[in-house]
């Protein structure tokens, strides 16, 4: 079902709901087809916790009536009869109803915490695993904050959903049928009277419950703006401190949580609406109880216990028929995050599964684009018209002012997006159709954004390819010179890199980044911009490793460092989005004034030599 198909069934739901009893609500909740889908979904992997927490609802119930039944046989007993004797067995008949209730309330509050957990943990989960699967550009313009807090909330809201449909409410229905018995038993005139006056409050619930679905809906929004701006001060806190913004941070947070408080509190005090109108209903019922039942204890013959029965029954089925009448209330504040949930969840991944399309064997590493054109939302082309190819182990730097469409090309080689227009091609196969496992399992990243898993370096490196041996693992960081920095660590390798890597350099987590690839040892390895924060010596260590012609791969290169540029092959000059020029550096140095101008070079400089000669030099 889409989201249009879902919002339309939610109006009907919402339409349908005013003026229902509380069985009809309940029933109506359970026909929407989200909240079907998440019991259906969710529910089964939990039946025997479920059915025990069913059971102990039903022993709860059936103390709860048995205590309004044992005050008829108290007051008619003792107080009526004055049968003194009888106060020890109703003593003890009462303490064992109650201990029953205790424990059947303790069993079933045990039981549902579980499954919530559960049924939170796997809606967390699920919603987690389908995010980190979407196309990168549904992140564009987002805060990861913002995802991760959403995520969160959701899965709240849907198990708060399913416990209160299929927890909360049985319980409260079962313990108003056994009530509504002992009411019946003790004044079927009385019980019919109740039944017919608690359904006209139900009608107040409607504009309530509209009201509501319309301050829940940006709820969940303005939270996660609160998370996002909070975690976005964290982050930034060196730039907040060295420019003397605490000030500013503070009051951006403070704005966005006085939303979050206005927002709350127009929800509370709608929500609330519900009490005055039940303790109004409840206190008119009771005023006419009282009346009716001096009537008819006077008058007619019943007994003072007859009357304490129902009274007690008819208090004790208050509370559960006021979480009933909630019910619609209760579901709709929650329904916003249940349905932004499966929006998340039936997103589809990116255009193809990874696992569809062709399969590569022998990759050898060419690339071409033909016509490839991009544009981010509606912006101006980020790409356009672009064409080149990449010969098989050939070692290719991309320059370019900023913006010009360099890290558009990684990401369209990655099929972390995919083109507007044209197509790319790896060893002649359109990219486009070839799985996507298949892609990234030949093509290694290391990127300016480095990105270290909380573990340790070794593990890290690992993740380039998990099943290499540790004699490999050190292998690629002596190439990426991980071991020159980690050989001084308490524990080598072993040494935990911190949530994100903060207990490495910049530096340190570029070359950590770098032997991940090396480890890879893809047919193909892109660096973007992943010397930047290298001194000069161990780029030209780690640049060598990477241009050495004994690793048979191609090298896409990009980068701002000239000495990095001159050890290429050849060099792709972009410039707003377009291929402006290439060849090598002697060539470009020459003809190319983009060129000139992006490295500061004077036309009339001393050509220096390039490509395979500078390797040479750069090895020496």
């Amino acid at each position: 079902m889409d989201r249009q198909e879902r919002r339309s069934s939610q109006k009907r739901y919402i339409a349908s709901g005013n003026g229902m009893s509380a069985k009809k609500r309940i029933s109506a909740a359970l026909t929407y087809p989200p909240v079907k889908r998440l019991i259906v979904e969710n529910l089964p992997p939990h039946k025997t916790l479920y059915v025990t927490g069913l059971l102990c609802s039903i022993a709860a119930a059936a103390a709860t009536g048995a205590t309004a039944w044992i005050m008829s046989v108290m007051v008619n007993t003792i107080y009526v009869d004055r049968n003194a004797a009888a106060a020890w067995g109703i003593s003890l008949v009462i303490i064992g109803i109650f201990l029953i209730k205790g424990i059947a309330d303790y069993c079933q509050t045990i039981t549902t915490g579980k499954i919530r957990r559960a049924i939170v943990s796997d809606l967390q989960n699920r919603q987690f695993s389908r995010m980190v699967r979407f196309d990168i550009g549904r992140f564009a313009n987002q805060h990861p904050a913002k995802f991760v807090s959403k995520i969160m909330f959701n899965a709240r809201a849907g198990a708060a959903v399913i416990l209160t449909l299929t927890s909360s409410s049985v319980s409260d229905v079962l313990k108003l049928i056994a009530l509504a018995s002992v009411m019946v038993k003790q004044d079927p005139v009385m019980s019919l009277i109740s039944v017919t006056v608690l359904p006209l409050l139900f009608l107040s619930v409607g504009a309530i419950t509209k009201k509501l679905k319309a301050l829940a809906r940006g709820e969940t929004e303005l939270a996660a703006l609160v998370q996002s701006i909070g975690t976005e001060a964290v982050e930034g806190i060196r730039t907040i401190k060295s420019f003397q913004l605490e000030d500013k941070a503070a009051a951006s947070f403070a704005k966005a949580v006085g939303k979050m408080e206005r927002r709350g509190i127009q929800i509370n005090r709608t929500s609330a609406l519900m009490s005055p109108l039940m303790e109004t209903g409840g206190g008119f019922i009771i005023g006419l109880f009282v009346m009716y039942a001096s009537w008819q204890t006077l008058g007619n013959g019943k007994t003072p216990g007859e009357f304490m029965g129902f009274i007690t029954a008819f208090m004790l089925a208050y509370e559960p028929v006021k979480r009933l009448a909630r019910v619609n209330v209760d579901i709709q504040k929650q329904m916003v995050a249940v349905e932004q949930m499966y929006d998340l969840i039936d997103t589809p991944e990116q255009r193809q599964l990874a696992t569809a399309g062709e399969h590569l064997t022998d990759v050898e590493g060419s690339i071409r684009f033909e016509d490839v054109a991009f544009t981010y939302g509606g912006n101006s082309p980020a790409l356009h018209g672009v064409s080149f190819e990449v010969r098989p182990r050939e070692k290719l730097a991309i320059v370019g002012r900023s913006g010009a469409g360099k890290t558009t090309i990684v990401n369209l080689v990655l099929r972390l997006m995919e083109p507007d227009k044209g197509r790319i091609l790896l060893d002649g196969k359109d990219i486009s159709k070839i799985s996507l496992s298949d892609v990234r399992d030949n093509i290694a990243l290391v990127s300016q954004d480095v990105f270290l898993f909380e573990g340790s370096i070794r593990d890290n490196i690992r993740d380039g390819r998990p099943n290499a041996t540790d004699r490999e693992i050190e292998s690629a960081a002596d190439l990426a010179r991980v071991t020159s920095f980690a050989s001084n660590l308490e524990n080598g390798l072993d040494t935990l890199v911190g949530p994100s890597g903060t207990n490495l350099s910049g530096g340190q987590k570029q070359r950590v980044a770098i032997a991940r690839a090396l480890l890879k040892n893809a047919p193909v390895i892109v660096y973007d911009e992943a010397t930047s924060a290298l001194d000069g010596e161990n780029e030209r260590a780690v640049m060598e490793a990477a241009f050495d012609d004994a690793f048979q791969r191609t090298v896409i290169c990009i980068a701002h460092r000239l000495s990095t540029i001159k050890a290429a092959d050849r060099i792709l000059v972009f410039d707003a989005g377009m291929l402006a020029d290439s060849g090598t550096h002697d060539e470009l140095a020459e003809r190319s004034e983009i060129y000139r101008s992006i490295f500061h070079l004077e036309a009339s400089a001393p050509i220096v030599e390039g490509g395979k000669t500078l390797r040479q030099s750069v090895s020496r």
